[in-house]
């Protein structure tokens, strides 16, 4: 058997379909792993005959050796897209990991990132296409154990997506002068509503989670690069560079060149 640990896909599909309303599939007979995103609509699958409701913005996945047959929302079109893995002897360990998991999980922004750019991989012109679309598959499948594993340790729902979104936009701009209604507008929330979740999921506030993850950074920064410690300031959204260093040595007790010394020395 494969180790669970470091299983690789010896081969991957990828696609995407708007079935129409009262749509139909099947009966067919799942030969692969297969993680089944809904984005808009409902669908039932009967699995060897014991049918499973999936709602739109979940993500379900399906195993190989089983009959399937689908039936899609009577009111409205269901938009679903499809990740399908190929491996010739799945591990029995990841199989039990899958299939204890809730069924279906919430479609994460991760995930729903994710299945994107395996979509556009599609039509890629890169000669490594396919060895990353192996890759984003891994990927997808470790995600939906480690989301599926993260509810039942008690978790009642996944990150909420306003303050996934707020993450990133953080992420993305952290060299950038950053404002609370800013972030809140990225997240499609109000500022109130943004610092409420932040604080039930994160205990913490949208700027203070900022300016960590300034300093995180900074921190990266002079560990890993030769650059100086006030362009690096600049960069991850000081002011100036004492502001920086106090901030540096209120996290890692030390100065910046000291942080610098201290990973740069030659053992």
């Amino acid at each position: 058997m494969i180790d669970d640990k470091c299983f690789w896909p010896e081969k991957v599909s990828v696609g995407e379909v708007i079935y129409p309303p009262g749509g139909v599939f099947g009966p067919r007979l799942q030969r692969n792993l297969q993680l089944v995103m809904l984005h808009s609509g409902r669908m039932t699958v009967w699995i060897d005959g014991v049918p499973r409701t999936s709602l739109a913005d979940t993500v379900c996945v399906l195993f190989p050796g089983h009959e399937e047959r689908f039936a899609y929302a009577e009111e409205c079109e269901t938009w679903h897209s499809w990740l399908h893995i190929f491996i010739p002897q799945l591990s029995e360990t990841l199989l039990a990991r899958l299939a204890r998991l809730p069924w279906p999980l919430q479609l994460s922004p991760a995930m729903t990132d994710l299945i994107r750019e395996a979509l556009a991989l599609r039509n890629s012109p890169l000669s490594t296409a396919d060895t990353l679309l192996k890759a984003l598959a891994v990927q997808m499948i470790w995600r939906y154990i480690g989301e599926g594993e993260l509810l039942m340790d008690g978790a009642t729902t996944l990150p909420d997506p306003a303050v996934e979104n707020a993450r990133h936009f953080i992420h993305a701009h952290l060299g950038e002068p950053l404002t609370l209604d800013m972030i809140a507008t990225a997240a499609a929330v109000s500022p109130p509503h943004l610092i409420r979740m932040f604080r039930q999921e994160l205990n913490t506030t949208p700027m203070a989670y900022l300016w960590e993850r300034r300093v995180t950074q900074g921190i990266e920064l002079l560990r890993q690069t030769g650059l100086s410690v006030g362009e690096i300031a600049e960069r991850c959204g000081f002011r100036t560079s004492y502001h920086f260093s106090r901030r540096v040595r209120q996290a890692a007790g030390l100065s910046p060149l000291e942080v610098r010394h201290q990973a740069w020395e030659c053992r």
